[in-house]
């Protein structure tokens, strides 16, 4: 899944530039762990070890997305205000990219 990603990733770049002087934007959403999604189908010890991890702080918004958030990205990227917004991969995560992996959450949300 990790190298698919990186692979979107790339098309979108090279998509973008291919096609902006044709007016065409490139971009894509890449959510994080998302309710009613691949998530319910994990067993629910797993499910629920997820969205604990969340909560406790590894998301900073404190929550798994949903995907009315996801949607709500979509919707900005089709809008005619978002028309100079491209070759960008949109993270919709709550902020959990911007974690460090090696420092307990607690210590970064202070």
């Amino acid at each position: 899944m990790g190298s698919a990603k990186a692979a979107l990733e790339s098309v979108v770049r090279y998509a973008a530039v291919a096609l902006a002087k044709r007016g065409i934007t490139v971009n894509a959403v890449s959510p994080s762990w998302t309710e009613d999604s691949v998530l319910n189908t994990l067993p629910q010890e797993a499910q629920d070890l997820l969205r604990g991890w969340h909560q406790r702080g590894w998301t900073p918004m404190g929550r798994l997305a949903t995907p009315a958030d996801v949607g709500n990205v979509v919707t900005l990227l089709c809008r005619e205000e978002a028309g100079f917004i491209t070759g960008q991969l949109i993270l919709v995560d709550g902020g959990a990219s911007l974690m460090n992996a090696e420092v307990p959450p607690e210590i970064q949300l202070g």
